[in-house]
């Protein structure tokens, strides 16, 4: 509003004298036209009235000139009054392409100041390549032309963000503005998430296993050469083409579903078909991608080939099964024979006779139980395994194990105590095998427990069901070793000089787990530790529920 109110005024005012001296001026040459006392002849009055309109031209000038400077000097202070509060480097130039303007952002960054850069060029004040550079910017946005890229000026290496724009008037360009943005920073990061995201791709590249990345859509944002085999790909193919059979389509989205519902990794074995039709094993272990928000935004999958591994399993297993049915047989006939020679059929035996008759009976009934262990292992693992269920007591199991272990406890002058809480009701489980976990439980606490000390069979019955727990005093289990107690041939018997093959307490959780059960077992640092496992009540009216794999 005020330089509009100065041009105005200022307007007015050499309105108001041209009109003034134009009248002088005609009323001047009338006089000398007119006028009989005058000589001037009327060349001298055209040339005196050039000459008035000359001195009135140059006055003119001169006011509109100085009406010109104070509004530039104006518009210059505005201009650098809101150009200074911005971060960013700001140039102003005129049409030949020399500095007219420039930010203190900018002389800052050039180490120059405005008089020493004011009607230079780029040539003056850069060398080398960054001259060129900016020069044949400065041309092209001169020429009319909108420019934006990426350069570093001045000598500490930033990197700015540039865009020029020509100032276009109705006659033409008459300057040109350039703005340049700091984003050296965020050049460094997108420098670095490239650096690390081409660490990764070298990684997964090089990694003898097959792996893929999905986004949540489903689609495989990257993959090895390896996982384009597993996932039925070509080199021609789409990122997100998929070669899966469709009666697997429903089964690979639920398990995506359930890594990004969990958050939590899955592994699992499944037979996979290759793009040649070869059928293969492999354990697909699944994990979710988390950002720094804490949101999944994407799976990882590996995918491992254990074809050969699954076939050695299945070949151990086959020979395991074959050579413990062909071992039962004279064991059992064994077995029979010393009962005979005990009973005294074949004559009277004395003291010493029977105790060495005896020992090898044990020995013969422990040879027959560890190859009774691993026939049912195979059984369960192989699917050949059925359960008959009845109502029975699991207290009455618990007793009866025990009596039968009576000389055990002897031998290691162990004494036994049964507690149980509340009424003990039937429920309907697998009679001959649930007392093969108790009959483990209870054995593996007589063989680890201190001589002379107690052990302590808690059975309890509530809404939940029914759990057992045996504690015993004996040698504290570290945690690492706890975790794989229940795992096939892992065993702590080597640690403290005793006999395992590590099947008994993994057969006990195949069987708890059939009943739909919980195994557990828990060391205390006072040398303390409890054995045991909960299933779940169902009297007679009840279905015996699935079981959960």
């Amino acid at each position: 509003m005020i330089y509009k109110n100065l041009f105005k005024n200022s307007e007015k005012v050499l309105l108001n004298f041209k009109l003034t001296f134009q009248i002088a001026i005609a009323i001047f040459i009338i006089w000398v036209f007119f006028n009989p006392q005058t000589k001037l002849h009327s060349i001298v009055a055209i040339s005196l009235m050039l000459i008035f309109y000359v001195l009135q031209s140059y006055i003119e000038n001169k006011a509109l000139s100085k009406f010109i400077n104070e509004k530039q000097t104006d518009h210059e202070e505005l201009i650098s009054a809101i150009c200074n509060s911005s971060q960013d480097l700001i140039v102003y130039k005129d049409f030949n392409g020399k500095y007219l303007y420039c930010n203190q952002v900018y002389l800052n960054t050039i180490n120059k100041t405005i008089e020493e850069i004011r009607g230079k060029t780029e040539a003056d004040l850069f060398s080398g390549r960054e001259a060129v550079l900016l020069k044949k910017i400065s041309k092209r946005v001169l020429q009319g032309k909108v420019i934006r890229r990426k350069i570093k000026i001045g000598n500490k290496g930033k990197i700015y963000d540039l865009t020029g724009t020509p100032l276009v008037l109705s006659k033409g360009v008459f300057g040109g503005l350039i703005i340049a943005r700091d984003i050296t920073h965020e050049e460094v990061l997108k420098n670095e998430i490239k650096d690390q995201e081409q660490m990764l791709r070298s990684v997964l590249l090089g990694m003898p296993i097959a792996t893929y990345l999905k986004d949540l859509k489903g689609n495989v944002i990257y993959e090895n050469k390896m996982a384009m085999d597993f996932l039925g790909l070509s080199d021609s193919d789409n990122a997100n083409k998929w070669n899966y059979e469709e009666k697997r389509a429903d089964e690979i989205n639920n398990e995506d579903n359930e890594i990004v519902k969990r958050c939590e990794c899955i592994s699992r074995e499944k037979l996979i078909t290759l793009k040649n039709n070869d059928k293969r094993w492999f354990k697909i272990t699944k994990c979710p991608i988390i950002n720094h928000e804490k949101k999944v935004i994407g799976i990882c999958s590996v995918a491992r080939d254990i074809d050969a591994e699954k076939t050695a399993a299945e070949q151990r297993e086959t020979f395991v099964a074959t050579l413990t049915h062909d071992l039962k047989t004279p064991t059992i006939a064994q077995i029979k024979a010393l009962d005979l020679l005990l009973n005294n059929t074949m004559g009277t035996l004395n003291d010493e006779q029977r105790e060495l008759l005896l020992l090898t009976k044990d020995s013969c009934n422990f040879m027959y139980e560890m190859l009774s262990t691993l026939l049912s292992t195979y059984k369960y693992e192989n699917g050949d395994f059925v359960m008959h269920y009845e109502l029975c007591n699991i207290l009455s199991l618990v007793e009866e194990s025990v009596n039968e272990m009576e000389s055990m406890l002897k031998e290691n002058n162990i004494k036994f105590l049964i507690s149980k809480e509340g009424n003990i009701f039937d429920t309907k489980c697998d009679k001959m095998q649930i007392k093969r976990v108790i009959t483990n439980i209870l054995g593996n606490a007589i063989s680890y427990a201190y001589s002379n000390s107690q052990i302590i069979v808690y059975v309890k019955q509530d809404e939940n069901g029914i759990t057992v727990d045996v504690k015993n005093k004996s040698p504290y289990i570290n945690p690492e070793t706890m975790n794989n107690l229940f795992k096939k041939y892992v065993s702590h018997a080597a640690k403290f000089n005793k006999v395992g093959v590590g099947l008994g307490l993994y057969l006990s959780k195949q069987i708890i787990d059939a009943h739909n059960g919980n195994i557990y077992a828990k060391s205390y640092e006072d040398n303390h530790n409890i054995f045991g496992f909960a299933i779940p009540m169902i009297n007679e009216t009840e279905n015996i529920p699935a079981r959960v794999s």
